[in-house]
Parts: C-alpha cells; structure tokens; sequence
C-alpha cells in the first residue's frame, strides 16, 4: 500500500522529485482543513460541503491524473464556495495562490497565465462584493504564487536542459572511447594477422621448394612471437574495457619503429626506411600515433601491394612528417567499408595533425604530419 501510494505521489508531482508532491497536497490539505474550521459552526453548510467535495476531487485527480490543468478547475471552484461564506482572516483565497504557483510551476507560460488571471478575477469579484477582507493581500499573494511557480519552471528546464547536455557529452565521450579502442585492435589484430600469414607462408615454401626445415623454423617462431605479441596487446585492451587494475604493457612509440620494421622485413617485405632527426625528440602520444600509423600502412601493403614492397621516410623536426608509399595499381582505392585508412586520419588529426591518403601514377601514398609535441589530454585521446 505504502508502494502504491508513493507511486501516486509521483504521478502527481510530474517530473518533480517525490518531495514536491508531498509539500504541495500537504499545503493543499492543511488550508482546507483551516477553511472548514473557520466556518464552524456551519450556518451555511452546503457551501462548506461543496467546497470540501471540490478540494476531495482535486486530491483525488493529482493521484490519478498525470499533470493536467484539469485539476486546477476544482480547487478554484472550492475556493468559491468558501467565500460564499465568508469569515475575518479568511485563509481559503491562499488556495488560489497555491494553484497558481502550482500552474506556474508545472504547465506551460499560457496556463499559469490563465490560472493566474482566474483566481484574480475571483478575488477581485469578491473584493469588490466586500465579502472579502483585504483582497490586496490575496492579490499579492496569487502575485507571488505565480513568480515563485514560474522561477522553479525556469530552474527545472536549466537543470533539464543541463543533464541533456552531460548525457550528450557522455555519449560523445563513450563514442569517441569506441572508436579508440576499435583503432588500437583493428592495428594490432590487421599488423599481427598480416606478419603471422606471411611467415606461415615463407615457412611452407621453405618446405614445399626448398626442403629449408631451418629457414621455415626460423618462420613459423617468428609467426608465433607476432602471434603471443598480438594477445598480449588485445588482452590489454580488455583489462582497459573491464576496469581492471592490473598493470597493462606500454604502448609501442616513436623508438619501436625500427623494430617493426625489421618485423616486416623478416616476413619478406622490402622496405626502403629512411630517417630525419631524433626519434627520442618526439613526445608519447605523438610517437604511438607515429608506431600505429605506419603499422597500418605496412599491413595495407600486404593486403593490396602485389610487389610486397614500401618505402618509408620519417622526418622528426619542428612537426613529425611520415611518408610510405608502395606500388598499386592505378584504380586502386580505399574499401568503402574500410576502418584502416580512416583510423590514421582520425589519429593525426586528434594529435592537431592531418594525414592524407592517395594513389598516383602508380603509387599508393601515405603522408601525415603532426606536431612534434602533443598536450596531455590529447595524448589520451590519442
């Protein structure tokens, strides 16, 4: 029962917390109750009888009916029928500030306007029948009702309009964690995969043409040490996504291009690296998205490069340039459900770089630039 009427309680306060309701209908209750008191004895106990049956039928439309105008019309007519009786100090006009203040709190400008010019026109009436005291008080009062109900209205939408914007932020910040964490293993699952495929194939050439158990050997571990690298990166990323405490690997930088490189290199690919400047100059965010940005252009020359070799030129000076190019054919372009080309973009521009992807006469282009030091927050974002 407790749970049924709370549940009523907060159909009636609309999108107001629980405390709302409760003060309001407590309001409501003690001023009728006061009013009724005030005409005791009853000499004309109709009108009291219908002003109590009016303030019941608005008690009970708040519990049942979800924030309706409807249930101010009630409440006027109750406050009606008090003043056909009329007493000194009469406190049932206070009825007609607390729904205006209610109106003004919870319906649109329009309808507090509307219940506010209703119950003046009600007190105004009986001012001026001079079977009410002092109607300049209760004018003010519905006055005050109405600014202090359209003052929480106007707090209620900021503080709406405030948590849409927290929950927009959050959701853009989710989206942009998704799309990170999609880069981080597209690089390393297509750079493993990539490695690991030409390994496993050198090693069954070896045997197959060559009878080389040595060379293919040498292969197949190499296969499994870009293999054991891969799962150790991937299972990294899912301690990041379970929150999990536990110490994760550094992240590959500027300084472990040499060792990609040479990665590839081992797996047959010919690559032509040349380097300008210091890599140990470049910052840390800058340096992964350096490592990620040519891992990704390497394993796309495995994928789409016929002749298995690229040409790598890295220059480290006031901004960090990165050039591979390998041959393709002419009409060469990128898959249109492709994430990899894509990804670069996304991480050079992140760092305030650019990056650009093309092929002409023959060439398959990959050029970034990003400056050679990055802020912390957008390491992260990095």
């Amino acid at each position: 029962m407790v749970g049924a009427l709370r549940r009523r309680l907060v159909l009636a306060g609309g999108d107001y917390p629980l405390l709302y309701p409760v003060v309001v209908l407590g309001g409501s209750t003690a001023v009728t109750i006061t009013a009724v008191l005030q005409r005791y004895p009853f000499d004309r106990p109709w009108w009291v009888g219908a002003a109590v049956v009016c303030a019941l039928t608005t008690l009970v439309l708040d519990l049942t009916v979800a924030k309706s105008p409807l249930c101010a019309v009630p409440v006027m007519l109750s406050t009606v029928c008090f003043l056909m009786v009329p007493v000194p100090t009469d406190v049932a006009p206070l009825q007609l500030a607390l729904v205006t203040a209610i109106a003004a709190g919870m319906y649109a400008l329009r309808t507090g306007l509307v219940v506010a010019a209703v119950s003046t026109a009600v007190i105004v009436v009986f001012g001026v029948a001079g079977t009410l005291e002092s109607p300049a008080v209760y004018l003010l009062a519905v006055a005050c009702g109405w600014l202090i109900g359209y003052m929480v209205l106007i707090q209620k939408c900021l503080a709406d309009n405030q948590a849409r914007e927290l929950r927009a932020r959050a959701d853009r910040a989710a989206g942009e964690e998704r799309r990170r964490i999609a880069r981080e293993i597209h690089d390393v699952i297509a750079h493993s995969l990539s490695i690991t495929m030409l390994n496993v194939t050198g090693a069954r050439r070896a045997l197959e043409q060559d009878d080389d158990r040595a060379e293919a050997l040498e292969a197949l571990t190499d296969a499994e040490r870009q293999g054991r690298q891969a799962m150790t990166e991937i299972r990294n990323i899912v301690h990041v996504l379970g929150g999990e405490d536990s110490p994760t690997a550094p992240v590959p930088g500027a300084t472990d291009l040499m060792a990609l490189i040479d990665d590839y290199r081992k797996a047959r690919i010919e690559i032509d690296f040349r380097l300008d400047g210091d890599l140990d100059a470049v910052s840390a965010p800058v340096g992964a998205a350096l490592y990620r940005i040519v891992q990704e252009s390497l394993a796309n020359v495995v994928k789409h490069s016929v002749t298995q070799r690229a040409a790598v030129a890295v220059s480290v000076d006031d901004d960090v340039v990165v050039c591979v190019r390998n041959p393709c054919p002419e009409n060469r372009r990128p898959a249109p459900d492709g994430t990899g080309v894509k990804g670069m973009m996304q991480r050079a521009e992140l760092l305030g770089g650019q990056l650009e992807a093309s092929c002409s006469d023959g060439t398959w282009s990959v050029r970034g630039t990003m400056p050679t030091f990055a802020t912390s927050h957008q390491g992260v974002a990095s």
